[in-house]
């Protein structure tokens, strides 16, 4: 375990919002589509076999619009393709300075991030068109299943959100959508980068991108490294930090040549100080949340001589890919990927009856929670995918036929841990509310309380065709198996440090899903189109079991599915992209998955939303990202009949995300971003606790965030990052049963790249 950071929290002010951004949105939206008719169209290359290897690297005129989905399962450019995605570039990503997949994902409206729920503890947990997508976030669309926090984008280049039912695609549990990280590859051009920041909240990180030709390997030889080193801390919040370090070599033979090779291998090690928020008191009858009487938004809750999150990770991708001629080839991945996963979690509780805004300190309880706070598990995966591609005429139809299997396992090994009962006894129920205690002042004496072994085996086979019938209408089939095996080998518990171990036994669960997407597409020019698509999606009952729970349901998955209309439009000679989409995604419950893992048969969930996006270049010197999302999410059929029509939890009816830049005179740039996210509703407990009575509803916010860079040298930029400009306070995650985590507050980085 390393030392704990020391961070200093930054002062704060309030100062007032404006929704200038929105409606200036809003008016950019309304442009009526004839305005542009007159531009020509794009080229078109959708029929070209020889797509980019993984990458998802916009253009220098179009730094933010990327045409192409990484994955050989996409064959259509991105504007020919009847679901809405959304691709973060690599330029978009560096120019806000993320570092994590929390920082990335707040460019895509209607996801939000969830506090803990459901006891998998520490870690990403995501809400994607109002249904969670633990389950669904892919490196190189391979699953990722493990629930831990992706801190770190060193060796990321883009990040894919595909929306809606996408289990045909992507495998299983994809109701809501899937999230889909690009590792950085070796290209054909040399050149080494040298970046490195500081910044506010202790802020230091440096990193290192080499890529070079290799002469004496044969034709298209290039090796890619890179490194990372970081001691970061969050703004506003005291003590918590997150030390880490990674490096990732790849190799690549043949690349520009019909038969092309990559091994990669990726080590990210992260020492971090979990931040599980402060106490908080749930206001009544629906009311929004305040904070607990003592406890300030920058305060510490956690033992900083205690709580720590640690992880550990190995990655090894190997890819083969070969073009027999111009219609047919074949892609073929196998990735290993090995996590070791630690953490000590203390959570603050705040008393939800302790009464209303503005309580003083003393007024009811606010205690730190660690009956359970130690866990350590290690995931281990081991996958591989094979696309064969087929492209040919029959009876004068075009078909792009992908055809393919996937076969994975998948393990988890874990150890939960608690407090002995003398280290509980010796703390109590003493309020704390002033926060006086930061460090645990009594021995700490642990035990393991249970320990598991799950493993998951999928074997998955898909067929996708893409039919063209002429040069306006095409057709988009595509058909999954999945069988999903999932083991408990074994379970243990026991109830004290003295007691003997209980044997729970083994359990297991077979299922057979299939999934379909079948979507009409109608191009009435080159640069534009529109469609009409259904996909639904199946997901297993121990989906979780290897990420974070450990256990299987006794009852079946769940079931979804997508209705979803849109249109998509290239602009300006192809430098500007403008997507819409309106969608009902329906999700039928077999079970709800709270603390105590409870089941009910029976429900329903439904969102119905409209999606908006604009991605590209404007004029020659301002580029644009921006999305916007209207949902309308309800309970349609409940455990109880009188909550009917509650709103879903982590679901905000409309959030919206902008970053445009202008390049000024003097080699000069100035970025200018917001995010707005509405109030959402939490509902405490989960599960059948999701009751019109018990809801809570959280505030939205506005977020103003800035940058500028300068182009000192041909090989010398520096960039200067302001985020939350305002210093607006407002909840990043909140979680309803005693807890919060306040966002970030106003920070800064400054930033320097060297080219040599």
């Amino acid at each position: 375990m390393s030392s704990r950071l020391n961070l200093t929290p930054v002062t704060r002010s309030e100062a007032p919002l404006t929704l200038a951004p929105i409606v200036g949105l809003a008016t950019f939206m309304a442009i009526p589509l004839s305005a542009w008719a007159d531009q020509p169209p794009t080229t078109d290359d959708q029929d070209a076999l020889a797509l980019p290897d993984s990458t998802v690297q916009a253009t220098r005129e179009s730094p933010y619009k990327v045409d192409r989905a990484s994955s050989a399962k996409n064959t259509e450019a991105l504007r020919d393709t009847p679901q809405s995605v959304t691709v973060l570039s690599e330029t978009l990503l560096k120019e806000q300075n993320a570092q994590s997949l929390k920082d990335a994902l707040r460019n895509v409206p209607g996801i939000t991030f969830n506090s803990g729920e459901g006891g998998g503890g520490v870690g990403d947990s995501l809400t994607i068109r109002g249904f969670n997508a633990d389950g669904n976030i892919y490196r190189d669309g391979v699953r990722d299943p493990a629930k831990y926090s992706r801190d770190d984008f060193f060796n990321t280049e883009g990040v894919e959100v595909f929306k809606g039912s996408s289990t045909a695609a992507w495998g299983v549990g994809a109701v809501g959508g899937a999230v889909n990280l690009v590792t950085k590859t070796p290209q054909l051009d040399d050149f080494n980068l040298l970046s490195g920041g500081v910044g506010t909240a202790n802020f230091k990180r440096g990193t290192l991108d080499v890529n070079h030709r290799i002469d004496g390997l044969g034709e298209g030889a290039a090796f890619r490294v890179n490194v990372m080193g970081a001691n970061t801390g969050t703004d506003g919040r005291n003590w918590v930090g997150d030390e880490r370090y990674g490096f990732a070599p790849s190799l690549a033979l043949g690349l520009g040549t019909d038969t092309r090779v990559t091994l990669a291998y990726e080590y990210l090690h992260d020492n971090a100080t979990p931040d599980y928020g402060i106490p908080t008191v749930n206001g009544s009858n629906g009311s929004s949340p305040h904070r607990a009487g003592g406890a300030s938004w920058s305060s510490y809750w956690g033992w900083r001589n205690l709580d720590y999150e640690n992880n550990e990770s190995h990655r090894v991708n190997l890819k083969f890919a070969h073009d027999f001629n111009d219609a047919l080839s074949l892609d073929s991945r196998f990735t290993w990927f090995h996590l070791d996963h630690d953490f000590f979690v203390t959570t603050p509780g705040g008393d939800p009856n302790a009464g209303a805004p503005g309580i003083q300190a003393g007024k009811g309880i606010y205690r730190r929670n660690i009956n359970t706070p130690l866990r350590e598990q290690t995931n281990e995966t081991y996958s591989n995918q094979t696309n064969l591609t087929w492209r040919v005429d029959t009876f004068g139809i075009g078909h792009t036929l992908v055809g393919g299997f996937d076969l994975s396992k998948q393990t988890l090994d874990s150890k939960t841990g608690a407090l002995s009962a003398a280290s509980r006894n010796a703390m109590g129920n003493l309020p704390v509310a002033s926060n006086d205690w930061s460090k645990y002042p009594y021995a700490l004496d642990t035990y393991t309380s249970a320990k598991q072994s799950v493993e998951q085996l999928d074997k998955a086979f898909y067929l996708l065709d893409t039919l063209k019938f002429d040069e306006h209408w095409q057709l988009h089939l595509a058909a999954r198996q999945d069988h999903f095996d999932t083991r408990v080998l074994d379970s243990q518990t026991r109830a004290s440090q003295s007691a003997a171990w209980v044997d729970k036994g083994s359990s297991s669960q077979n299922e057979k899903l299939t999934s379909v997407h079948t979507a009409l597409t109608y191009k009435p020019v080159e640069n534009g189109s529109l469609y009409v698509s259904y996909a639904n999606a199946r997901q297993p009952s121990g989906v979780l079991a290897v990420a974070q729970t450990g256990s299987i349901a006794s009852t079946k998955g769940d079931r979804g599915k997508t209705y979803e209309v849109g249109s998509k439009w290239e602009f300006l000679d192809g430098q500007l992209a403008l997507n819409g989409d309106v969608f009902e995604t329906k999700r039928q419950l077999t079970y709800i998955d709270d603390e105590e893992l409870s089941a009910y048969t029976g429900g329903e969930e439904r969102v119905r939303g409209v999606e908006l996006s604009a991605s590209g270049n404007i004029t020659r010197n301002w580029s644009l990202y921006a999305a916007y999302v209207h949902q309308n999410s309800k309970l349609v059929k409940p455990y109880n009949g009188s909550d009917k029509g509650v709103q879903l939890a982590n679901t905000p009816q409309n959030a919206l995300s902008l970053w445009s830049t202008w390049q000024l005179p003097d080699d000069l740039a100035l970025s200018y971003g917001v995010q707005y996210v509405d109030d959402v509703k939490i509902y405490p407990g989960l599960g059948s606790t999701m009751t019109r009575a018990g809801q809570t509803t959280v505030p939205g916010y506005v977020v103003h965030d800035a940058m500028i860079s300068w182009q000192a040298t041909q090989d010398v930029q520096l960039r200067l990052n302001v985020n939350n400009l305002f210093d607006k306070h407002y909840w990043s995650q909140y979680n309803g049963r005693g807890y919060g985590v306040p966002g970030a507050s106003r920070g800064a980085v400054l930033s320097a790249d060297y080219s040599f």
